[in-house]
């Protein structure tokens, strides 16, 4: 071939991305999410979308494989030494994306900054409920760190994923704030830039370890550049997936599911979610301060009804807090639809005739408030549903001045303390119906600060679970499917039950 031709060949070659002398065309992945991010701090938030776009920066020391199962990460092993201790392996050849080494200072660092007040620019990590009884860490040598609790609590392996490691020298250096919007982590994906309201950028960090040998394959990312875009507007979501803009796109409406079915580039992946939706009710005044009323409330609405006209079937009714897929969960027969056994239970409340309600909820619970205030209706009670922004209605839930809502509650370690706990010991900042139960309280103090074994762990958390079975505080609903729009261009990923989408392992093809 004549120099020019090769000349010509190369130079369209370059131009097209088409493999030629070893170069291919750069691989950008693209995920639509909800809403912007909060921070890029691991240590400064509680939300998913947040945690999600972090978690692809940043590792922890262990992780979830998509099957829920905690695998090693940063960490390569761990034992627990003493009831109030745990002692932590650390990998060998980690650097953070600026090149500096990953130790034992880091995790330390990481660990008090977490559970210590006024850590992070003044204020308490939102995280350190997300660690219960642990009360800092120690370096032990650079590559050992022991973390360590007040009191016993089994727990903390199930907590662990949620928190990623970040690197004392750089936050030190640069401060909170600055660390915030321009961060170093240890995970497959570097920080490029991140536009407000528009999109976080990130790119392949070509001297990544390889993340967790049990998640296969081990190794640096297979896409060059990942853009997490904020799409707020679902139509406008589904229209960039189907345009090819968008490889996922999260949270489709039921509804619009066909829509995507129809299009042969696309397809639909769902997962049942670690979400549980229920209904709360306050205990502490007329008329959910009776028992009666609460079980009557349960018998009267028809949570298989809701799962098939609102959801599309795309959910699993559950007759207390807990996922069935929570190795705690207590398999309990639901109460069931029973109108005349809900009138029944009225009358002999004292409400024979019934009463006014009103149903709170936010926008994206009102198809199903609807249905719920239809089914009261039906067993005499006059209920209308009223729709808050969440900042609004929440100081009236935290002040007990709402009778009833409707709401959901995350609980991504799938044990009974990352829900059952929050939402129902006395006390607590997610009890918003001032439910407070002697014998239930006790049960969680034995399960997570006294006893070591998992069995007796394991039947007190049963028990609890017919305890507010009986007492019912709640009319427990449902756990719902998260739904995913996937280009079919989209290689080896799979949904996560606790919302993360981790894109390590991800390629795209064509």
């Amino acid at each position: 071939m004549h120099w020019r031709s090769r000349v010509l060949a190369l130079a369209v070659t370059l131009v097209l991305g088409i493999s030629f002398f070893g170069f291919a065309q750069e691989k950008t992945l693209v995920v639509a999410i909800e809403h912007d991010i909060m921070t890029l701090d691991p240590g400064n938030h509680r939300d998913r979308e947040t945690e999600t776009v972090i978690r692809n920066m940043f590792d922890g020391l262990v992780t979830r494989t998509p099957d829920m199962e905690i695998v090693p990460e940063l960490a390569v092993s761990w034992e627990r030494p003493s009831p109030n201790e745990w002692v932590f392996h650390l990998r060998d050849g980690v650097t953070w994306h600026d090149g500096v080494p990953f130790t034992a200072d880091d995790v330390k660092f990481t660990i008090d900054r977490t559970v210590k007040e006024g850590m992070i620019a003044g204020q308490t990590s939102p995280r350190k409920g997300l660690l219960g009884p642990v009360t800092g860490a120690e370096v032990i040598d650079r590559l050992t760190v022991k973390i360590i609790t007040s009191t016993p609590w089994p727990a903390l392996i199930s907590f662990l994923p949620f928190h990623e490691m970040v690197p004392k020298h750089y936050v030190e250096e640069v401060g909170d704030e600055y660390f915030a919007e321009h961060p170093v982590g240890t995970g497959p994906f570097k920080f490029v830039r991140w536009d407000k309201g528009v999109q976080v950028v990130m790119e392949r960090y070509e001297d990544y370890y390889g993340g967790s040998p049990d998640i296969p394959p081990v190794g640096p990312a297979k896409v060059d550049r990942v853009i997490f875009r904020i799409i707020p507007e679902t139509s406008t979501r589904i229209a960039a997936l189907r345009a090819g803009e968008v490889h996922i796109a999260t949270r489709i409406p039921v509804d619009l599911i066909p829509e995507i079915e129809a299009d042969p580039s696309l397809q639909v992946m769902a997962v049942r979610g670690t979400r549980s939706t229920f209904i709360e009710m306050n205990v502490t005044k007329p008329p959910f301060d009776n028992v009666l009323v609460r079980r009557a409330m349960n018998y009267a609405i028809d949570v298989d009804k809701i799962v098939e006209l609102v959801l599309a079937g795309l959910a699993t009714p559950i007759p207390s807090l807990l996922s069935p897929d929570s190795p705690f969960y207590k398999p309990l027969e639901p109460y069931g639809y029973d109108p005349e056994r809900a009138r029944a239970l009225l009358a002999e409340a004292g409400y024979p005739d019934g009463f006014e309600l009103t149903i709170d909820c936010e926008d994206y619970l009102k198809d199903v408030a609807v249905v719920v205030a239809q089914m009261l209706r039906q067993v005499g009670i006059d209920a209308k549903v009223q729709v808050w922004e969440w900042g609004v209605l929440k100081p009236k839930l935290l002040a007990h001045e709402r009778a009833m809502w409707i709401t959901d509650w995350g609980n991504g370690s799938l044990d009974p303390t990352g829900i059952m706990h929050p939402k129902l010991v006395t006390g607590q900042r997610g009890n918003y119906s001032g439910y407070s139960s002697c014998l239930y309280d006790g049960l969680f103090e034995f399960a997570n600060n006294v006893t070591l074994d998992p069995e007796s762990r394991k039947e007190a958390f049963h028990i609890a679970q017919e305890v507010i079975y009986y007492d019912a505080p709640m009319v427990f609903l449902y756990v719902a499917q998260e739904v995913y729009g996937v280009s079919r261009r989209v290689v080896n990923w799979r949904p996560s039950p606790d919302s993360r989408i981790n894109l390590h392992d991800v390629d795209l093809m064509g």
